[in-house]
């Protein structure tokens, strides 16, 4: 493989809407660790909030995954804020701050690619990293995500 062409990170999660929904309901502040503000904001906008919950959180997820972390890798309680999905009106997309962004940078990724889709049951996230030659081999650089 030519060491000039990036690499292709890619992580996919699927969560459950009703369980999601049964801990939302039951372990009170769950919401605000693990949602940013207007996360919370958008999704209690919806007909059915957990739902749109679930996607983010499989969205959250999906990402790290890409990037080679697990929820440990960020830091459970205040890591999944750093990993943000706006709904501005076009497709959602993923914002990163604080530890995931200096992880993302590390690898010299790009703008993560994001794909939302989910039913009544069933919430899935798809997230694809382009990942600089250099941040591969754990040269770092590469464009800001």
């Amino acid at each position: 493989m030519n060491a000039s062409f990036p690499s292709v990170r890619h992580g996919v999660d699927l969560v459950s809407v009703p369980r999601f929904r049964e801990a939302l309901e039951r372990t009170g502040g769950f919401e605000a660790r693990v949602f940013t503000e207007q996360e919370r904001a958008y999704c209690r906008r919806q007909a059915d909030p957990a739902i749109h919950f679930a996607a983010r959180f499989a969205a959250k997820e999906a990402l790290l995954k890409a990037l080679g972390v697990g929820l440990a890798g960020v830091g459970l309680h205040t890591g999944l804020h750093e990993v943000e999905v706006v709904s501005d009106g076009g497709a959602p997309r993923l914002v990163l701050t604080g530890r995931a962004a200096t992880i993302a940078a590390a690898l010299g990724a790009g703008e993560p690619a994001l794909s939302i889709t989910h039913t009544k049951e069933n919430a899935v996230a798809s997230v694809v990293l382009l990942v600089s030659p250099a941040g591969e081999a754990g040269g770092g650089g590469g464009a800001k995500p």
